[in-house]
């Protein structure tokens, strides 16, 4: 089976800003086969549609939901089709009108600004406003969820997987690279070698070296991180476990502000 992954961006020019990386399992491994770079979102959501394949997509999926009660929606559903009656200055606007005008730190634990599943993987709030623009990011990414719903495709953990679409997930390679102790950079060799160590998962990225940007190198541990997850999970042979990996506090959020999937311990 295929797997996809794919680094994001929520520029209004997002020219060479997005890659996505393509894998496979093979017999005793998990190969990267080709690291491919979008001119725009809709290279990406064609790539997405037309593979019927389980993508990681490196943007957040969802909102704290005291964002939610700010925007005048009670559901994820509600949030998603709110944003694409919003330009992203009218986001900004309703969103910095109901108090969040800073979240520029990374979150520790659930809050207003911050997701239960941001304060898992340490990531930075989807309300951020600098130096990583995550609130740019979330405004764009949630639109491109919405279109790729209506065409059929389905968002985890909010939809029914269907084997016949395209099954998109959350990663954070933020958080994969830290869990291997690794820096981000362009070594995805140094990453895969040290990937399949420490969970035993043999990765192998001879096919794409070298990689030469860190939108590409996050492609590909978006891929593999994906892999390893839907692995652990049993949503691939060969494992024994049938329960996607998450805490139980990000479990009983996730019906509204989604589920990174990550690997490691849960």
């Amino acid at each position: 089976m295929k797997i996809y992954g794919a680094d994001f961006s929520g520029s209004k020019t997002p020219y060479g800003g997005i890659y996505y990386a393509e894998g496979a399992g093979e017999e005793d491994r998990f190969s990267v086969r080709r690291v491919v770079t979008c001119d725009d979102r809709l290279d990406l959501a064609y790539a997405v549609h037309a593979s019927r394949a389980p993508w990681g997509l490196d943007f957040p999926f969802a909102l704290p939901r005291e964002a939610l009660e700010v925007l005048g929606v009670s559901t994820w559903q509600e949030l998603l089709k709110e944003v694409t009656c919003l330009s992203r200055e009218e986001f900004e606007e309703k969103l910095s009108g109901g108090g969040f005008s800073s979240c520029e730190s990374r979150c520790r634990e659930a809050s207003a600004c911050c997701r239960t599943t941001d304060a898992a993987v340490s990531a930075f709030s989807p309300l951020k406003k600098t130096n990583p623009r995550m609130r740019t990011m979330t405004y764009a990414g949630l639109k491109f969820l919405y279109y790729l719903r209506r065409m059929g495709n389905t968002v985890f953990p909010f939809d029914k997987p269907d084997k016949n679409s395209s099954r998109l997930y959350e990663v954070y390679p933020s958080h994969t690279w830290n869990l291997l102790g690794l820096p981000r950079s362009t070594d995805i060799k140094a990453f895969a070698d040290e990937f399949s160590r420490r969970f035993d998962f043999p990765v192998s990225v001879e096919e794409v070296l070298p990689v030469d940007s860190q939108d590409g190198a996050d492609a590909v541990v978006a891929c593999v991180t994906l892999a390893y997850t839907l692995y652990i999970s049993g949503r691939v042979p060969g494992s024994k476990e049938e329960q996607f990996p998450a805490g139980p506090d990000e479990r009983s959020a996730s019906h509204i502000e989604g589920l990174v999937a990550r690997a490691g311990q849960y």
